[in-house]
């Protein structure tokens, strides 16, 4: 094994010295070459990895595509929530379904023309996720977890 054969080498090292020396890995040549290697590796490493930017890319919307963030006030929400929720879709997705139908006419007003928001097909339905929580672990160790038959870490060395 290689960790004996460097114990011996230190050894050797060591007898070789004066009485009562202590290792110094500094007055080692051998270890400062093995160092050095080791930084050289470390180095070519780091310039062989693929550079990551600093920050991360914002994500765009395709160019025929508009990303928006709405709220709806009032007795329109409502009717907009009560809408989407009769129907299985979200509220965003009923926006959407209106905002395929917008036409503007030549003095600027906006129109929506009739469309029909049919039920979402099985499978499909809107269903609102839970917000993403951490909930920490607690570690099982000690008294509170084994009463009075813990008796503390076991050292097995």
């Amino acid at each position: 094994m290689w960790e004996v054969e460097e114990w011996e080498r230190i050894d050797a090292l060591m007898r070789s010295g004066l009485p009562g020396a202590v290792y110094d890995v500094a007055a080692d040549a051998q270890a400062q070459e093995w160092l050095a290697e080791w930084n050289e590796q470390v180095q070519a490493g780091r310039r062989a990895r693929p550079r990551r930017p600093a920050r991360p890319v914002p994500l765009e919307a395709p160019p025929d595509r508009v990303r928006v963030e709405v709220v709806v006030p009032g007795e329109a929400g409502r009717r907009l929530a009560a809408l989407a929720a009769e129907r299985g879709w979200s509220a965003e997705r009923v926006l959407a379904v209106l905002a395929e139908h917008v036409q503007v006419d030549g003095d600027g007003l906006v129109h929506v023309l009739p469309v029909a928001v049919t039920p979402a097909p099985p499978g499909l339905e809107y269903q609102e996720r839970p917000p993403a929580s951490y909930q920490p672990v607690r570690p099982r160790f000690g008294r509170e977890d084994y009463g009075d038959s813990y008796g503390g870490p076991a050292l097995d060395w």
